[in-house]
C-alpha cells in the first residue's frame, strides 16, 4: 500500500502507530479522572506532574530487572518457581516502582489535595504513565492490533493495583479506620499478588488455554475492588453533591468513544501492513473477543453507590451478577436478569427530586390504589438488601389523606419513562417495624410489598 519513494518510509510509520496507540490509550483514562473528578477538579499542570513522573517510573523498573538477570532469576517453567516470581519478580517490582512515583507526586502535589478522591486520581496517574511506556513497548514489539485489549485491560490492571496500594496506606487518614502499618502492608500486599496472579495466568499454561480466564477473574474482581474505593473516597468529599454526581452515569460514553478511536488506529494500522480483507477480520474479532468485557467495565467504572460520608466495606465481588430484585440491567434469553453493580442513570436520576416537591402519578389510574396524583417528597435513599436502591417518600396531608410513608423504587428494565419524560418507579408500602437505619441487618426487597406503578413530575416545572 506504501510507495518506497515517499518521504515516510513504511518503518518511520511503523513508528507512529505505538505512538498514536499509547496516546489514545492514555486519553481514555485520563478523560475518566477528569469526569469522575467532577466536584473539584484538578489542574492540568498537576495532572501533567502526575503523568510525566508516571512515564519515568518504568526507568527504575528496568534498572531492577536487570538486577534480576544478573541473579538469572527469570521464569524457568518450574510451576512453583514461576508463580514466586511472577508475584516478587514483576508484582513487587512494578508496584513498588510505581509507589515510589506515586509517593513523590502526592509530595509535590500535597498542597491540592483537597479531597480524598485526589490520592487515588494522582495514584491512577501515575500508573497510567507507567502503562504509557509499557504499551508503547508492546504496540513496536508486537504490532498495534493489540492496542484496545492492552489499554482495556493491562493498562486498568496498573491503575487499580497502584490504587489499592495508596488506598490501603491512606485509609486511615482518609476515613479513620484501620491502623497505619495494617493498612499500609495490606494494601500493598494486595496490589503485588493481585498483580503476580494476573501476569501467571496470562503466561502460563497449567490448565490449557483456559489459564487466561482465571486472569480475567482477577482483572474483574479488581475492577470492581477498585470502584469501590473509589465511591468511599466520593462520599468523603467535603464537596459532596448529589446533583453534580448525577452526570457521572454517563461516563460509559467517554470510555466507548475512546475505544473506538482505538479500534480505528487498529484497523488502518492493519490495512496499511497487510490488507483492507484482515483489517476488517482483526477489528470484528477483537470486538467479538473484547465486547462483552467493554460493556461491563464501561458501565461498572460509572456507576457508584452515592450516600454522603457513607462507608461501605470493601468487598470481594464481581462487577456484573444474577439479580432477583426486579433491578437488572439485561435480561439473558428472558430468564437470566443480569445487573451490573453500582447506581444505574435511572436509579440516580431521583437525586434531582431531593428536598422537592413532586407529584406522584398513579400510571394506570382505573386500577389506582392512590387514585389521584398527590404531592409528596423524597426523604431520603436507602439501600436494602443486594444494593437494592430504594427511596423513603412521604405523600403529603391533605383533606382527603393523611401524612403516609412510602417506599419508591425505580424501574430500571424495561418501560421506564412515561412519554418519554417522566421516570417510573414502583410505589410500596413495608412493615414500619423494620429499621431502615440499620445497615448489619438492612431490608430485604422480598419485605416489601407493591401497590402499584407511578411516574413522578417535579412540581416547581408546572408551575
Amino acid at each position: 500500500m506504501y510507495k518506497e519513494n515517499s518521504i515516510l518510509t513504511a518503518q518511520h510509520i511503523y513508528f507512529i502507530f505505538p505512538i498514536l496507540g499509547s496516546v489514545c490509550g492514555a486519553m481514555l483514562w485520563l478523560n475518566y479522572f477528569i469526569k469522575i473528578d467532577i466536584l473539584q477538579q484538578e489542574r492540568i499542570r498537576d495532572i501533567t506532574i502526575a503523568l510525566f513522573i508516571g512515564f519515568l517510573t518504568p526507568d527504575l523498573a528496568l534498572w531492577i530487572y536487570k538486577l534480576h538477570a544478573s541473579y538469572a532469576w527469570d521464569f524457568n517453567g518450574d510451576f512453583m518457581h514461576d508463580l514466586f516470581y511472577s508475584i516478587f519478580g514483576i508484582g513487587l517490582t512494578e508496584e513498588i516502582t510505581k509507589l515510589i512515583g506515586v509517593l513523590l507526586a502526592l509530595f509535590i502535589l500535597r498542597k491540592r489535595l483537597t479531597e480524598p478522591i485526589n490520592y487515588l486520581i494522582y495514584g491512577g496517574i501515575v500508573a497510567l504513565g507507567f502503562a504509557i511506556r509499557e504499551n508503547y513497548i508492546y504496540y513496536y514489539n508486537y504490532g498495534s492490533q493489540i492496542m484496545t485489549g492492552r489499554t482495556l485491560i493491562s493498562s486498568l490492571i496498573h491503575i487499580i493495583n497502584t490504587s489499592i496500594c495508596i488506598y490501603g496506606i491512606y485509609r486511615l487518614k482518609i476515613f479513620n479506620k484501620g491502623t497505619f502499618w495494617i493498612n499500609a502492608i495490606t494494601g500493598v500486599s494486595i496490589a503485588v499478588i493481585s498483580h503476580g496472579l494476573f501476569d501467571f495466568f496470562l503466561t502460563q499454561q497449567f490448565i490449557g488455554h483456559l489459564t487466561p480466564f482465571l486472569a480475567t477473574g482477577i482483572y474483574l474482581i479488581g475492577i470492581n475492588f477498585w470502584i469501590q474505593m473509589m465511591n468511599n473516597c466520593i462520599n468523603f468529599s467535603p464537596f459532596f453533591n448529589y446533583e453534580k454526581l448525577i452526570s457521572t452515569t454517563k461516563m460509559y460514553q467517554t470510555i466507548l468513544g475512546w475505544y473506538g478511536g482505538l479500534l480505528l488506529i487498529e484497523f488502518i494500522y492493519t490495512w496499511y501492513f497487510k490488507s483492507f480483507e484482515m483489517a476488517c477480520y482483526e477489528s470484528f474479532f477483537n470486538l467479538f473477543k473484547e465486547g462483552l468485557l467493554l460493556v461491563i467495565v464501561a458501565l461498572r467504572v460509572s456507576r457508584l453507590k452515592l450516600s454522603k460520608r457513607k462507608y461501605f466495606k470493601i468487598k470481594l465481588q464481581l462487577p456484573i451478577y444474577i439479580t432477583k430484585n426486579n433491578d437488572e440491567d439485561f435480561n439473558l434469553l428472558g430468564i437470566l436478569p443480569l445487573k451490573v453493580r453500582g447506581e444505574n442513570e435511572k436509579e440516580i436520576q431521583f437525586f434531582k427530586y431531593m428536598e422537592k416537591i413532586i407529584l406522584v402519578c398513579p400510571l394506570k389510574l382505573e386500577d389506582s390504589k392512590i387514585r389521584i396524583n398527590r404531592n409528596g417528597r423524597l426523604i431520603k435513599k436507602y439501600f436494602l438488601k443486594h444494593d437494592v436502591v430504594t427511596y423513603l417518600f412521604e405523600l403529603e396531608e391533605d383533606e382527603f389523606h393523611h401524612k403516609e410513608l412510602f417506599i419508591l423504587k425505580p424501574k430500571t428494565f424495561g418501560i421506564t419513562y412515561y412519554n418519554e419524560k417522566y421516570p417510573i418507579a414502583g410505589l410500596y408500602s413495608y412493615d414500619e417495624k423494620n429499621n431502615l437505619t440499620d445497615s448489619s441487618n438492612p431490608l430485604s426487597y422480598k419485605d416489601l410489598k407493591l401497590i402499584e406503578l407511578v411516574f413522578i413530575k417535579d412540581v416547581t416545572l408546572q408551575k
